[in-house]
């Protein structure tokens, strides 16, 4: 079988989680956990997190950020959110990088300074790696620690939990789109900077996330770098629940709403469906990656969950509920739908606009 038969999760859980513990479906969380009481004889030592990613060269939409210095911040976000996102607070950092023979000394000096960008951020050290000849790729390593009171792992949400959310969703799909046909000049000026400097920091909230988990506030959580929908049918594969999902909660900002007939204007097919139901881009593939990531919280928690992120400076939006009911549902004033299953798959042939469509036409 080709690569191409398989979802990737599905690869990922039933060839890989023959051999790697961590693939397997009912322990797969965003990154992997040393137990260091185990492994070191410490009762009630923390668990130490480690993440590996291999992010291709991204340039950013803002063609005055030196593409070195954001390939660096890409590559230590997209590495550093699969640690916060289990409630760990990133420490270290490092890197294999390959580049070819005759590559710029300075386009080396400024990935690397990206890559400090991000970690100052996250409170981690850049700590060296591994450098080779060849074409120019990165394999990023970064490991964090969490109390064993607060990680937090893909299972443990229960029925009346609240499902929450980090930040503002859609912006980054509307960015994309508007970007790659070419759309800029049809924004308003205000939003046209906004989405500009999108993610010029791809980095998520790390110290409201880690302050709130070392209270033990979250019962469950994942990054959204595949999109939304991908952690609402992760609480039915992980818990054996499902959830219901405010439609007017999902939190989109204005600027991404007020210019959503641009995303319109290029898939006339679906709409009508967008115009009737703005906030449906929330259900994107996960565009805004790596700044997004949705945990549940019990229903009592909640007002202090969101005080503490308030408290460093970022939002915890509760969009829905935690069910008994395994199905994930979509509700507005006037009925219940069921949402189907759609995320970002790197072996899906079919273009991801296209299974897009796809997906909302369940919503008409």
């Amino acid at each position: 079988m080709r690569l191409t038969d398989w979802n990737e999760k599905q690869f990922i859980q039933e060839v890989l989680g023959c051999f790697a513990t961590t693939a397997a479906t009912d322990a797969f969380d965003d990154a992997v956990i040393v137990d260091l009481a185990d492994l070191v004889g410490l009762p009630g030592a923390p668990y130490l997190v480690y993440s590996v990613d291999q992010p291709s060269f991204v340039r950013h939409a803002d063609r005055d950020i030196d593409p070195f210095r954001f390939y660096g911040r890409w590559v230590a976000g997209v590495t550093c959110n699969d640690i916060i996102a289990m409630g760990a607070r990133c420490r270290g950092f490092s890197l294999a990088l390959a580049a070819s023979e005759d590559t710029d000394a300075e386009n080396i000096r400024s990935l690397a300074a990206g890559i400090v960008d991000v970690l100052r951020a996250c409170g981690a050290r850049y700590e060296g790696g591994n450098l080779d000849y060849g074409a120019l790729g990165t394999v990023g390593v970064g490991w964090g620690v969490v109390p064993r009171h607060a990680v937090v792992r893909r299972s443990g949400a229960r029925p009346g939990d609240r499902v929450v959310v980090t930040g503002e969703m859609g912006c980054g799909w509307l960015e994309y789109h508007v970007r790659a046909n070419a759309l800029e000049d049809q924004l308003d000026p205000g939003d046209k900077e906004k989405f500009r400097r999108y993610k010029r920091m791809p980095v998520g909230a790390a110290s409201a996330v880690a302050a709130t988990a070392e209270k033990g506030l979250l019962t469950s959580g994942m990054d959204l770098s595949d999109g939304l929908v991908e952690y609402l049918y992760t609480l039915v594969s992980r818990g054996s629940v499902g959830c219901v999902i405010d439609a007017s909660a999902l939190p989109v900002s204005a600027a991404t709403i007020r210019n959503l007939p641009l995303l319109c204007s290029v898939m006339p097919d679906s709409a009508d469906v967008l115009r009737r139901q703005p906030r449906l881009i929330a259900f994107d593939p996960g565009y805004d990656s790596p700044l997004l990531h949705g945990f549940t919280v019990r229903r009592e928690a909640l007002p202090a969950a969101q005080q503490m992120f308030r408290d460093h400076g970022a939002e915890l939006h509760d969009i829905g509920e935690v069910i008994s009911d395994p199905v994930v549902l979509l509700a507005d004033a006037s009925r219940q739908i069921e949402v189907p299953p759609f995320w970002d798959d790197q072996f899906r042939e079919e273009e991801t606009m296209a299974a897009w469509a796809k997906f909302l036409a369940a919503f008409a």
